[in-house]
């Protein structure tokens, strides 16, 4: 009976245990509306992920108000992060608490945790799905409004042991993996609607051209692509953007 209770204690505290460790801690430092890092780390093969977001929102701020027509001086009631699509599977988020919930103007966290396999990887974009409660005021009469947005700047890529991907800071495209086989991938997460893709060979012969969609990940086939430097050029609006990527 004792050997029963004490494995039954153990199994609590090592479960308690995992919880804390789960448990990311908010940046005081943080003190305008922003979220880090940048980049999310590269998942990789068979090593359990573990990436941590941090956030802030402001008190202050103008919201739309649909029934007025205008916007309007809001104070910032809450945030809250409702759901991560596009994880691989298996990966799971949590929060700083309990409801992913935060106030105007503080700070919050989220950790993605998941253990990859060799099935899995390529690029997984991620879309956070976010609710914010705002109360606006005309005259002395409070209105409230709860709105629906979303952040798509991240993405998690999942690594073999050979495989790296090209990653650019901010908005920039995704190539991977670089070097390349037998097939590219290519996201661009700043896509508001779609773009155009071109590849050349580095004497400047036109390999393949192609459409790049809005949050999708795009498989370009390097069938009959000889071993060497390649630039994929990639045209969305006026903006031009080249990058090298090199096939094996």
């Amino acid at each position: 009976m004792r050997k029963s209770l004490l494995s039954i204690l153990m199994i609590c505290l090592i479960s308690f245990s995992n919880n804390l460790l789960a448990q990311c801690t908010p940046d005081p430092n943080l003190k305008s509306t922003a979220t880090l890092p940048a980049v999310l780390d590269t998942a990789f093969v068979g090593k359990l992920y573990t990436q941590e977001i941090k956030y802030f929102i402001t008190k202050d701020t103008n919201v739309f108000v649909p029934q007025l027509g205008t916007n309007l001086n809001a104070t910032i009631d809450t945030l809250r992060i409702t759901g991560v699509r596009g994880m691989p599977d298996g990966f799971t988020y949590s929060c700083h608490n309990a409801d992913c919930k935060i106030v105007g103007g503080t700070a919050g966290c989220a950790t993605l945790t998941g253990t990859p396999t060799q099935a899995q990887v390529g690029i997984y974009p991620l879309l956070v799905l976010i609710t914010v409660r705002a109360t606006a005021f005309l005259g002395p009469v409070p209105i409230s409004q709860n709105a629906s947005d979303t952040n798509a700047r991240y993405s998690i890529i999942v690594s073999g042991t050979t495989s790296k991907a090209e990653i650019s800071e901010g908005d920039g495209p995704i190539l991977f993996p670089n070097p390349a086989k037998e097939e590219l991938q290519v996201y661009v997460p700043a896509l508001s609607t779609e773009a155009q893709f071109e590849i050349q060979n580095i004497q400047g012969k036109t390999m393949q051209t192609g459409r790049l969609v809005k949050h999708e990940v795009s498989h370009v086939s390097l069938a009959g692509f000889d071993s060497g430097v390649y630039i994929i050029h990639i045209e969305k609006g006026n903006e031009k953007i080249s990058k090298k990527f090199v096939v094996q």
